[in-house]
């Protein structure tokens, strides 16, 4: 299947793959990332797609855990 990423969703699903598919955020310091939004935004897409699952982390206002799907190794031509 041929997805159409662009650069930033490529290296945020190369991110979680370096992580053993299984990455936690928020990442770095969050006040001070001016691409906080746009990195929420390809969050949100990568998931509409089925390329990741997000899962909030229970007990906390903010962070949540990144985790690729099968179609997400997929889009990195990891199968």
């Amino acid at each position: 299947m041929s997805y159409d990423l662009t650069d930033h969703q490529l290296e945020l699903l190369a991110r979680v793959l370096q992580h053993g598919g299984v990455l936690s955020s928020p990442f770095g310091h969050s006040d001070e990332d001016t691409l906080l939004p746009a990195l929420h935004d390809d969050i949100a897409t990568l998931e509409e797609m089925g390329l990741i699952t997000v899962t909030p982390h229970a007990g906390r206002t903010e962070g949540e855990t990144l985790t690729l799907t099968e179609e997400g190794y997929s889009a990195l031509d990891m199968t």
